[in-house]
């Protein structure tokens, strides 16, 4: 209404000023025909309308002419032949274009525009036009997005501003269920900022060999040396063959990871700050990047494993049931403990990105003992529920009061650990290894 304007020229104006509606205000306040000509029109342009033809009239494309011929006129006053522009405009909408298909008429600037557009296409065509319409709007607004799920035409809008993306990981949910960094378009990756995030896949694709080969899942017994195969996203394993209890990432026994003593997360950094020969230096940085992507890798596995879990729950949680007379809402406590161990997992993947490019001092130590909490709670959790309910354990009762209690505290912890991080970021609080 302020630039009194046609809709169609207003919106040919919007899209030349990127959708911008204060640039093009202003711009049109101070020389209305100035702006009217970046996109070809001026103040006594017409609306574009399809005319019959008359003796005189010849189109410049297929020289055909006559009173029996229809034909296209823009404002520009070029007159072609309604089934030559209808070609014209629909090789332009199949080379993807939109807004910017100018007259046919060599060298003039004015644009066809959604009308006459609208006027010319029907069928396929004029739905590949809108579509092309609505991509074209998307991309240029930085606060849109398309969702990259396989075969999902949904946009998502996002408001955090991209000056806060460095500390506040812009991850969206869209209506299709799929999640994802606004950012860069990956998966959930919080809480490592996108650019940390870009190197560590890099990373890993560099080091693909060595990736694989640390991603076999089975291991071998340390004290009796039978094959175990992990299975679950617990990481507490007990050979079947001796009962030696160990951790599946370090192989330490598991009696050095109770509630007093977990450093599993934990790199000791004085292999490589001793390395002195360059043979010694780069075995050490090996040495260290397996250590993290070890972790990363296996928390990746464990999530995966929590969604198949995510599926056996909704079986246990009928056979409870049934066996047990509880309501289904009394038994929805194994799916909220199964969505708060797949959250954490994922926070405790890349939160290992964080670690690997974070420079050792008492900050990362912080940090550290924070991460080494969450993931101690979180194995308690992830074990707990994967541990079946039998006759000789502990009540029903008593095994859900156990469950929401642990869930209940693992989620504060996520949530304690994950603003922190966000606001740590925000100030700077970790020095950052620059490769």
């Amino acid at each position: 209404p302020m630039l009194a304007l046609p809709k169609e020229t207003t919106t040919l104006l919007l899209h030349d000023f990127s959708w911008k509606e204060e640039p093009l205000l202003e711009s049109f306040l101070v020389d209305k025909d100035r702006t009217l000509a970046r996109v070809g029109l001026s103040d006594s342009s017409q609306r574009p309308q399809l005319e019959s033809g008359d003796d005189d009239f010849e189109c410049g494309i297929c020289f055909c002419g006559g009173a029996d011929e229809q034909f296209l006129r823009l404002s520009c006053g070029h007159r072609f032949c309604s089934d030559c522009y209808t070609t014209y405009v629909g090789a332009k909408v199949q080379e993807g274009e939109s807004w910017r298909i100018r007259c046919a008429a060599p060298k003039c600037p004015v644009l066809v525009g959604l009308e006459a557009a609208r006027l010319l296409l029907d069928g396929e065509a004029s739905e590949r036009y809108e579509s092309n319409l609505t991509r074209s709007f998307v991309k240029e607004l930085r606060t849109l997005a398309w969702c990259p799920a396989p075969n999902c035409e949904f946009a998502i809008e996002c408001q955090v501003p991209q000056a806060a993306w460095a500390y506040s990981i812009p991850t969206v949910r869209c209506r299709c269920g799929a999640t994802f960094c606004f950012g860069c378009r990956l998966d959930d990756h919080v809480p490592a900022p996108c650019a940390l995030v870009a190197r560590w896949v890099q990373k890993c694709k560099d080091d693909s060999e060595t990736s694989n080969w640390i991603k076999a899942n089975t291991k071998e017994c340390i004290k009796c040396r039978s094959t175990i195969e992990k299975n679950g996203g617990c990481n507490h394993m007990t050979c079947r063959e001796c009962h030696h209890e160990f951790c599946w990432v370090c192989s330490g026994p598991w009696s050095e990871h109770g509630q007093s003593y977990y450093s599993c997360n934990r790199f000791e950094e004085d292999s490589s700050k001793n390395a002195r020969d360059s043979v010694s230096k780069s075995r050490a940085m090996l040495v260290r990047y397996l250590h993290y992507f070890t972790r990363f890798d296996n928390h990746e596995q464990s999530a995966k494993l929590a969604r198949k879990l995510l599926a056996a729950t909704e079986k246990n949680m009928e056979q409870i049931q049934r066996e047990h007379t509880l309501s289904w809402i009394e038994v929805q406590f194994l799916n909220d403990a199964v969505d708060v161990l797949s959250q954490c997992r994922s926070t405790l993947k890349w939160s290992y990105v964080l670690g690997y490019y974070m420079v050792s001092d008492n900050q990362k130590i912080i940090f550290e003992n924070n991460q080494s909490d969450l993931e101690m709670a979180t194995e308690y959790l992830n074990e707990l529920i994967e541990n079946p309910i039998s006759d000789d354990g502990p009540s029903i009762e008593q095994f859900r009061r156990t469950v929401i209690d642990k869930t209940t505290y693992v989620r504060t912890r996520w949530e304690t650990i994950l603003a922190d991080i966000i606001s740590g970021l925000q100030e700077n609080r970790w020095q950052f290894e620059s490769e």
